[in-house]
């Protein structure tokens, strides 16, 4: 996503030059990236509507600006932006934005461009919702590309996917040291792995890699609630964050809080994010005893849909007491074949994948993709009791431009509710006074039809 300065062969050499021009611009040589930026540009979803943060990092103390708008003019904001910590670091929340809307961002620092954009949160009251989940990305930047390049190309696609990424945690090989943070997550030479973290939301929660978490918390400065641990609602659904690092079983300040803030979200699509699942299929790490005995039955109490988890590097699917138990580690880390036989596992595969979830209202479809050659590992759908209050289509036919209102005149009201799930009848009101008093001119109307009234 950098604008790189022509190199000296392509200002003598006019193909060169239009070579260069014609790379996407994440395809670009890495090297002098590298000089100035240290971490490109990424986001992070700071869980209020109307927002979204942009974090980067430079290799020195530098003057640097972010602007934003609704094209790539970026002409609806601009503010300078400070270095803040002891490392270099820059973040800006940008706010006041109209939900659901695509946004481009610049950030420029000594003459280099590097944009992205993004798609801020939908309104609370949204029905609809596509997000990617995957985990485990450490170890080999190669086939973390790999993984996010399945991903980017999907919501260039389909933009409705230019969301958010869930993501499950071990995100470097070691976590508490900086070194893995820049080779591993944040690797200037992987064009499509800065594709996916400067255009989508980065929402994770923290592996046992991440170590003591410091660093962790310095490049993800999620909005936590104590520990590592927060939620976040975003259009239908509710995320909850849950930190295995921080005391989290029976009697712990988190379990307690894990329960109150599923009874308190009235979401219809619930979903908890840890790392260690409940129930797996990983040769190297056993079953979690406390995410069966301790958040299973909170996820059955509260509707939670899926259970997301990584730390085994393969795709796992559980279901225990209807709740889907979703094990998606092959983001990156050294690959591992599902151990055979294990409780409540309906199926499971190994290799690297990521994850799909569409929402509709009422119905949650989720898919597992490979990230070599894009097949299917599995798919299932949840279907559950959904209202949408939100008014039916409708149209009025007008008289023509320039022709007035005529009493007596025929007008017809088209209207569907198709898309609207739990509309089985449309009831029409008539005022002729302004909205003052209003009296029925149809009741108990088909969810789509047309009414025509003088």
């Amino acid at each position: 996503m950098r604008t790189p300065r022509p190199s000296r062969c392509a200002r003598r050499c006019p193909i060169a030059l239009l070579l260069l021009l014609a790379l996407p611009l994440a395809d670009a040589p890495a090297a002098r990236a590298a000089d100035w930026m240290r971490k490109q540009p990424y986001l992070i979803y700071p869980g209020q509507p109307g927002q979204i943060k942009v974090l980067w990092q430079l290799t020195g103390t530098d003057t640097c600006r972010l602007a934003w708008g609704t094209d790539t003019t970026c002409s609806l904001g601009s503010v300078a932006s400070p270095e803040y910590g002891d490392d270099h670091q820059h973040a800006v929340t940008i706010e006041g934005l109209e939900p659901g809307t695509k946004y481009d961002y610049r950030e420029t620092n000594e003459g280099y461009s590097y944009a992205g954009s993004f798609t801020s949160a939908p309104a609370p009251d949204a029905a609809r919702l596509k997000f990617f989940a995957y985990g485990d990305t450490r170890s080999t930047p190669s086939e973390h590309d790999l993984v996010a390049r399945g991903m980017v190309t999907r919501f260039q696609a389909d933009p409705a996917f230019q969301t958010l990424t869930l993501q499950m945690g071990d995100y470097v090989t070691q976590g508490d040291n900086e070194l893995y943070w820049t080779s591993d997550l944040f690797h200037p030479a992987y064009a499509y792995m800065h594709l996916l973290l400067g255009n989508l939301a980065y929402m994770g929660v923290m592996g046992n890699h991440e170590g003591s978490g410091v660093l962790y918390k310095k490049y993800l400065p999620y909005p936590f609630v104590a520990g590592r641990y927060w939620s976040f609602d975003y259009g239908p659904a509710h995320f909850a964050m849950v930190d295995q690092y921080t005391a989290w079983g029976a009697g712990s300040a988190q379990l307690d809080w894990l329960h109150n803030d599923l009874a308190s979200s009235d979401k219809p699509w619930k979903f908890v994010v840890l790392h260690e699942p409940g129930w797996s299929s990983g040769a190297a790490h056993p079953n979690n005893v406390t995410v069966q005995t301790q958040i299973e039955p909170l996820c059955e109490q509260y509707g939670v849909a899926i259970l997301f988890a990584g730390h085994n590097h393969n795709y796992c699917r559980a279901v225990v007491d209807g709740v889907q138990h979703i094990t998606t580690g092959g983001g990156g880390a050294p690959p591992e074949s599902p151990l055979p036989g294990q409780p409540n596992v309906v199926i499971a595969a190994g290799g690297g994948h990521f994850c799909t979830i569409t929402i509709d209202c009422g119905v949650l479809h989720f898919e597992s993709i490979r990230s070599n050659g894009g097949s299917l590992i599995d798919s299932f759908t949840i279907t559950r009791p959904f209202t949408d209050a939100s008014a039916p289509s409708v149209r009025v036919t007008a008289p023509a431009a320039g022709a007035a209102w005529k009493a007596g005149s025929r007008h017809d009201i088209t209207w569907s509710a198709a898309d609207n799930v739990g509309v089985t009848s449309v009831d029409i009101d008539g005022s002729s006074d302004g909205g003052a008093t209003w009296s029925p001119l149809l009741a108990n109307a088909a969810d789509a039809g047309t009414f025509a009234w003088a």
